[in-house]
């Protein structure tokens, strides 16, 4: 890990094991509420207690997202949950306000379940290999409708630390980038950035831009720029069935890796490819969350084991790594 200080995480990161979740909230009006800024609608998180009465905390909870909040995509757009934080004292929420939720795009179908597990491995992949990135905590959430259009259903879900308390835990500040402005890509932080670039290389992820800010969080420390992925819906080791590569990158689909980091110094880029084969063991064992069903395991081991094919000798990563950066 880079540039962090030790520190216990918060209750809500501080587990691994599923947290046991009821969100109510009118969905069949969140279900509407596809496009531009969408208000916050009125609901509550209810967990359950030692003593058998549930704990409820009210919170506003509000669509987000772009190719997920489309009708078209998903039928259940991605939510940013806004805990009442007094409420959520003394509970596994404590200390947490605005939480970004990922769920099920279509509740309805079990093969979208998968998606959510295979892309929360995704996130606990990248945690392995460096404390700058997001910390996620698996859930089952029970949905309760208060329209009453739809039955209660239970799926797995995750929620994603606030990009400000990501931010406090390194030691930086959210930096905002000017609509349709890039960075310099000397600006990029040395390390951070390659380490996020072959990160997204091992997924097989082409959907992101460190320079324009597009699917990472651009953090600021030191007079750096440190790029944070986020979204791996589009990555080739989630492989969702409506993620396309970009028709300008020619890609056949969005399981073909492609490298998109800028050129290194070379004796940078074996380090941060050391990082990642020292890690191969551990990011495989993220592979072994509950509910992943085995098809998928072996599927995403299979993918993930050609990455580290790829690049388990200098010679391979170099051609992969320098050969095929980006030069600006």
């Amino acid at each position: 890990p880079t540039g962090t200080r030790a520190q216990t995480p918060p209750p809500l990161f501080g587990s691994t094991e599923p947290l046991e979740v009821t969100l109510t909230a009118d969905f069949s009006l969140l279900k509407q509420d596809r496009r531009g800024e969408t208000p916050e609608r009125p609901a509550t998180v209810a967990l359950a207690a030692p003593d058998g009465a549930p704990i409820v905390i009210e919170a506003q909870v509000r669509t987000r997202g772009r190719t997920r909040r489309s009708e078209t995509v998903c039928s259940m757009p991605p939510l940013r949950v806004n805990l009442k934080k007094r409420q959520a004292e003394g509970t596994v929420f404590e200390g947490q306000d605005k939480l970004k939720l990922v769920g099920s795009c279509r509740p309805g179908v079990d093969a979208y379940e998968q998606l959510v597990l295979a892309e929360y491995v995704a996130y606990q992949a990248l945690r392995v290999v460096t404390d700058v990135s997001f910390r996620v905590r698996l859930a089952r959430i029970t949905y309760v409708d208060e329209s009453g259009q739809d039955p209660p259903f239970t799926r797995f879900a995750f929620f994603i630390e606030d990009d400000d308390a990501l931010a406090e835990r390194v030691g930086a500040t959210v930096f905002q980038l000017p609509e349709g402005s890039n960075l310099p890509a000397e600006a990029l932080e040395p390390v951070s950035a390659p380490t996020a670039a072959v990160f997204q290389y091992m997924i097989g992820n082409t959907d992101w831009s460190d320079i324009a800010g597009h699917n990472v969080e651009l953090l600021q420390r030191g007079g750096s720029a440190i790029p944070v992925p986020y979204d791996f819906d589009y990555s080739g080791l989630v492989d969702a069935p409506y993620a396309v590569p970009h028709a300008d990158l020619r890609l056949p689909d969005v399981r073909t890796r492609m490298y998109r980091g800028f050129c290194q110094d070379e004796a940078l880029s074996r380090v941060v490819v050391a990082r990642f084969l020292a890690a191969r063991p551990e990011i495989l064992r993220q592979l072994a969350v509950e509910g992943l069903d085995g098809s998928a395991r072996q599927r995403m081991t299979a993918y993930l084991e050609d990455f580290f094919q790829q690049v388990e000798t200098p010679e391979r990563a170099r051609s992969r790594f320098l050969r095929d950066c980006r030069t600006g």
